[in-house]
């Protein structure tokens, strides 16, 4: 029961995760939230969704939906929260929750508001590991998250424009003064976490079924989650994730499931009671 519950919680832990490194990259970037990351996130799983249903193969499906997701966030960034101007916190802030209104509400009209069935990408056989079954969407879910954030961490640390992006997010002037596109780098920014709430979406889809509403608890538990590991660092929203998912379900197991939402939140307000700045806020530096 107890391996059941943690292997649940461990499953949307995961998709937390994913959903919170979004968040976390668009705070490193700006210093601010994207209130509009979760309803992304809904707007790419109907996409793929209805390419799907108008015959599309899943897997051309799936990158087309991640795909439009991404160019949805660039035009966020471009043709909205830019010309707002990103030295202004009031401003984006406002921005980014009437870009979430109204792309609920596009959502609504577009789609409805009754749920729809999302067909799963991972077969439906059961595995057997000793007394216990396991889907494979749960095994699943776990590896493409943790391949993802760690690719996402080699891509920052490794690669020469993700190191750019490191450093324009960390300190813009000095970025500028290097030859950096700060511009530019918070361009590629909003692409990034915009693709990476598509892929959180279409894995959450099969789970909770489609929903316009599904933006809601989802977002606010990725912003729990990356503030949890502490804001502004990528392990840490894994980490924050995890701890959520796995809090949530054992909670709901052994205690009830009227509070399975709150116990995210209330561990979330005892760690940053105990440790303000979250479970991992090490300072990283930046090179070229």
């Amino acid at each position: 029961m107890l391996f059941q519950q943690v292997l649940n919680g461990l499953t949307n832990g995961s998709l937390y995760a994913l959903m919170a490194v979004g968040v976390t990259m668009v705070y490193k970037s700006l210093g601010m939230l994207n209130f509009a990351h979760g309803d992304t996130m809904m707007i790419g799983t109907f996409i793929t969704l209805s390419f799907i249903k108008m015959g599309v193969p899943f897997h051309i499906a799936v990158p087309l939906g991640i795909a439009c997701a991404a160019v949805l966030g660039f035009l966020l960034e471009r043709i909205i929260l830019r010309k707002v101007k990103f030295s202004s916190f009031v401003n984006l802030l406002i921005a980014t929750v009437g870009v979430s209104y109204v792309l609920r509400n596009m959502g609504m009209v577009i789609w409805g508001t009754s749920p729809q069935l999302f067909p799963s990408m991972f077969p439906e056989t059961l595995i057997k590991i000793g007394n216990f079954n396991v889907t494979p969407q749960s095994i699943g879910i776990i590896l493409i998250s943790l391949a993802i954030i760690t690719g996402l961490h080699l891509f920052f640390t490794r690669v020469k424009i993700g190191k750019c992006m490191q450093l324009a997010s960390s300190d813009p002037e000095g970025a500028a003064m290097m030859g950096v596109n700060v511009t530019y780098m918070r361009f590629l920014t909003f692409g990034i976490s915009a693709a990476l709430a598509a892929i959180a979406g279409i894995m959450i889809g099969p789970l909770t079924y489609a929903r316009v509403d599904m933006s809601a608890t989802i977002g606010m538990k990725a912003f729990a989650a990356a503030i949890l590991g502490g804001i502004g660092n990528l392990w840490g929203a894994l980490l924050g994730g995890v701890i959520l998912g796995v809090v949530e379900a054992v909670g709901a197991a052994y205690i009830s499931t009227a509070y399975r939402d709150a116990f995210s939140f209330i561990i979330l307000f005892i760690v940053l009671f105990v440790k303000p700045t979250g479970l991992l806020n090490k300072k990283i530096e930046n090179k070229l």
